[in-house]
């Protein structure tokens, strides 16, 4: 696999309360998390998201062939409680939490586990085509998934940025995990919402056909910021 990340502060924000992981020697997950509660807060919950995620893939990757769903949900549960524990220690970070999606995938590198919290997205590209992996933990993806309302209502209703789940939670109830198939050919993009504010599906599907993912990463980012900015922006691109 070829992979690339990126994150940039965008034109707005003072800070980045992005992160990313991409584990480099196997090649086996990826991680993006995007912070919120404020300039500390939301960059410390997205740290400890990727670092505990990280952490804990790392010490139990060789339960992914016998269970990577339950993997995936306690390596989710053990970053949620490390938010809400310094949560707990200290008072201004109270109200700090975090979005995280992770792709897992097994050794041979055709098969793959998604799992997310929030509103960060995974898309896969397959024959120029792009489809949303994740669906958002926000009001209005729910809204959007009941009729009420129209997806291009969705992208400018003042309510978008609000989430129903997040990790920074003591009543966490909603952790979604699902399989991906894998095709040679196949890209996987992982993005926090300072992408999928500034560009349409359409946009972003043109930019992950570029061949080489480091540019495919950087010409996404660049795109965003021309487009706005108004947000951090991070994105990996897998490319099997």
């Amino acid at each position: 696999m070829d992979v690339a990340g990126l994150t940039d502060c965008g034109l707005i924000r003072k800070s980045n309360q992005d992160a990313f992981y991409i584990d480099e020697k196997h090649q086996r997950f990826f991680i993006v998390a995007d912070g919120m509660g404020g300039h500390a807060g939301g960059e410390e919950a997205s740290r400890l998201a990727v670092e505990h995620i990280q952490a804990y893939l790392e010490a139990h990757l060789e339960d992914l062939q016998h269970d990577p769903v339950t993997l995936l949900r306690q390596a989710f549960l053990a970053a949620n409680q490390a938010i809400v524990e310094q949560q707990r220690q200290n008072t201004a970070r109270a109200d700090m939490g975090t979005t995280a999606v992770v792709v897992l995938i097994d050794a041979a590198g055709d098969r793959a586990w998604c799992a997310h919290v929030g509103d960060s997205r995974i898309y896969r590209w397959r024959n120029e085509e792009l489809k949303q992996i994740t669906s958002d933990h926000t009001w209005i993806a729910q809204a959007v998934q009941l009729g009420s309302l129209t997806l291009e209502q969705a992208r400018q209703h003042p309510w978008r940025h609000v989430l129903s789940q997040c990790l920074g939670r003591e009543d966490l109830t909603q952790i979604d995990i699902q399989p991906i198939d894998l095709e040679p050919g196949d890209r996987l993009l992982l993005c926090s919402d300072g992408l999928t504010e500034e560009l349409t599906d359409e946009v972003i599907s043109i930019y992950l056909s570029e061949p080489n993912v480091e540019k495919a990463a950087t010409a996404l980012v660049n795109a965003a910021k021309n487009h706005g900015g108004r947000d951090n922006v991070t994105v990996v691109v897998i490319a099997v």
